[in-house]
């Protein structure tokens, strides 16, 4: 298991894109985070195996681009166990 931060930036307040990323995350057994913040970018922390969180990241990335926004950052963090994938 792996921990990632994923940024998405732009006009992310779309809750469509943001309830597709929180089913893609469940769908593929990643648990973590969301978080959107005041000037409404979103930042994942997503925990799961390399192969699922790898497909999630791709899938990000053209989710967001069919929404008009882009997955700007993503990097490795240090391990977090998450029971869930919630919006905090």
């Amino acid at each position: 298991m792996i921990t990632k931060q994923i940024t998405i930036k732009g006009n992310t307040t779309r809750h469509i894109l943001q309830k597709s990323l929180r089913q893609k995350a469940e769908e593929l057994e990643i648990t973590g985070t969301m978080k959107v913040d005041k000037n409404h970018s979103i930042t994942l922390v997503a925990t799961g195996d390399k192969n699922n969180l790898e497909h999630f990241i791709t899938w990000c990335e053209a989710a967001s681009m069919e929404h008009g926004v882009a997955v700007t950052e993503t990097r490795n963090i240090g391990f977090k166990a998450f029971y869930n994938f919630s919006l905090t």
